[in-house]
């Protein structure tokens, strides 16, 4: 077998606070022509929705930066990056991170007091620039109020029982008594897609705030998840479509849930870049797969990037692996991947990790090509004859 035939898609997800999801495609890429110096290695560096996926989209696809200034998570004006590009499966589109306008690190307002307003401003003006279609990544919210700031801001009318018009927040979903919706015009036309890195229902056990609402200091669980359903309940009322329990309507605290009623796709982010970048269509001529991330558990299996890529894998008939800074036993994991990999060579500290993820990566990467291949060889030379 010639080792030009040995064709390899690298395809992770960043290493959170370490390495971006493109410099994990170069480390893994200089493993494997390490130990296997003909090897035809296609990076496709992926994101999930959450942060980052409008970089591995520009690093995809032409166009340009830009901003716009919009009400952040605490209710203070910044500024916020888009990415505007064109892709042959999607047209003009521009790429809206949630991290961007209402993130984690950035909120110091009490959860019950956050908002997701500027998510709504933006969307608006994405409209009104003549974009066709709008991809939001939902991943890394600070926000659990199920996008009712968002939605207020796209032609939804909150009213109390005193016929006041309220700005909606989570402390305050509950006054809610009436909900008006006029779709405003600059939206017509527009297609919205919401790129999910989770497949959670708005409520319940698995839903946005039992899940992820502790990360974001949402302390009254089971009360604050009571206030989402009742919302829904008057959404569904009002609206007369019920997403409460449709897949991906927990993420973003919920945001998955308001795009849905704004008439957004929601689907898996991994999947929507790959076949941004038009892979998709051609995965089955690949002999292994790659993918990973920082850290592999449970949640992974949730519809995160490398859960996503296992899936169209399998699909293919193409082996994949799976290679993280760390990885916690999961059965579910084991049997979703042909291999799990931690790039960790024995007992390490998590800065120390961190800190030398890079060289750990290609260090595993070459070790586990050199496994693989050696291995593989009569399958490799059957999949070059059928080519």
């Amino acid at each position: 077998m010639s080792e030009a035939v040995f064709r390899v898609l690298v395809a992770p997800d960043s290493f959170k606070g370490s390495l971006g999801a493109s410099a994990v495609a170069d480390r893994i890429r200089a493993g494997i022509i390490r130990a296997v110096p003909g090897a035809d290695v296609v990076l496709a560096p992926i994101a999930d929705g959450g942060e980052g996926t409008a970089e591995v989209m520009a690093a995809t696809l032409p166009g340009k930066w830009d901003e716009v200034r919009v009400v952040e998570a605490n209710g203070m004006e910044k500024a916020v990056r888009y990415y505007r590009g064109r892709c042959n499966e999607f047209g003009e589109i521009a790429i809206l991170e949630v991290a961007e306008v209402v993130g984690l690190p950035q909120a110091v307002a009490e959860p019950g007091k956050r908002t997701t307003r500027g998510i709504g401003q933006a969307i608006r003006h994405l409209a009104s620039q003549g974009v066709n279609t709008i991809a939001i990544g939902l991943g890394g919210s600070s926000t659990n109020e199920a996008g009712a700031g968002m939605l207020s801001e796209l032609g939804f009318r909150f009213v109390d029982g005193n016929g006041k018009v309220l700005c909606p927040i989570l402390e305050n979903l509950q006054a809610i008594r009436e909900i008006g919706y006029e779709r405003p015009e600059s939206l017509a036309g527009v297609r919205m897609i919401a790129l999910s890195d989770v497949n959670s229902p708005l409520c319940g056990p698995t839903g946005a705030t039992y899940v992820f609402g502790p990360q974001k200091g949402v302390t009254a669980l089971a009360a604050v998840d009571a206030t989402l359903a009742g919302f829904a309940k008057r959404c569904t009322a009002a609206l007369g479509v019920d997403f409460t329990e449709a897949e991906g309507s927990g993420a973003a605290g919920g945001i998955g849930f308001a795009l849905r009623l704004l008439g957004a796709e929601v689907v898996s982010g991994a999947t929507f870049v790959l076949r941004a970048a038009g892979l998709h269509k051609d995965l089955n001529t690949f002999d292994w797969m790659i993918t990973g991330e920082g850290r592999s558990d449970v949640q992974t299996m949730m519809g995160k990037g490398p859960a996503t890529i296992a899936y169209m894998a399998r699909e293919a008939g193409v082996p994949v692996t799976l290679l993280s800074g760390g990885i916690d036993p999961s059965p579910a994991l084991t049997e979703a991947f042909d291999g799990c990999i931690s790039i960790q060579q024995g007992p390490v500290s998590l800065n120390f990790a961190m800190e030398h993820a890079g060289a750990l990566l290609e260090e595993a990467s070459h070790q586990l090509t050199r496994l693989f291949a050696s291995g593989s060889r009569r399958n490799l030379a059957a999949s070059s004859a059928r080519r």
